[in-house]
């Protein structure tokens, strides 16, 4: 894939999204992002390019497990996001620690999730993967990607829905609930019109 294709699949969360995880749901850390997409509030992000150690990502989110808890935010790439699932489904299952990942797709059919691959493996493993959420395609405002810069093929208008997934192990689950019983019905407030 070249690289003009891959920046057209990449989207920046706006930093309520990201304040809004920080906040209720112990997230300190962001996976797959860029120093050009990353909340600089997280003390740790991974990003795919080794040059960006430079500005302290870690970098190939794959290369260990995901622990702890995080955002997860990949390209828009079928493949990429199927492999971003598979990994935080993995960590969960094997972690001995609190691991929360909370993944945050675009759902490009919402009639038919049985077409979406992602959505298809959450299916598969109901004990570790819980649909928190979707915010709708008019209530997301996604931040300016700076990167992007080809007058000639501006990024297309986006029309999908959000897909919000916790992908978690019990200590995880425990572990939230502990901090906070109610921090889900107040995430959920972050986002009025997500159903």
């Amino acid at each position: 894939m070249n690289k003009k294709t891959k920046d057209s699949f990449a989207r920046i969360l706006p930093s309520h999204i990201t304040a809004a995880f920080e906040k209720w749901a112990l997230v300190t850390k962001e996976k797959m992002a860029s120093p050009l997409d990353y909340d600089p509030k997280f003390p740790h992000y991974w990003s795919e390019h080794p040059r960006d150690k430079v500005f302290g990502a870690n970098t190939n989110a794959f290369s260990s497990r995901f622990s702890g808890f995080s955002i997860c935010h990949p390209i828009y790439h079928e493949n990429t996001m199927l492999l971003a699932t598979r990994h935080a489904i993995y960590s969960a299952a094997v972690s001995t620690e609190e691991t929360a990942t909370f993944m945050l797709l675009p759902s490009w059919n919402t009639r038919d999730m049985t077409t979406n691959p992602y959505a298809s493996l959450c299916r598969k493993y109901p004990h570790m993967c819980k649909f928190l959420g979707t915010i709708p395609s008019n209530q997301l405002q996604y931040a300016k990607v700076p990167f992007w810069n080809n007058i000639q093929i501006p990024l297309s208008k986006h029309s999908w829905e959000f897909q919000v997934i916790a992908i978690w192990n019990s200590k995880g689950r425990v572990c939230l609930n502990a901090h906070n019983r109610d921090w889900l019905k107040e995430l959920a407030k972050e986002f009025p019109e997500a159903k």
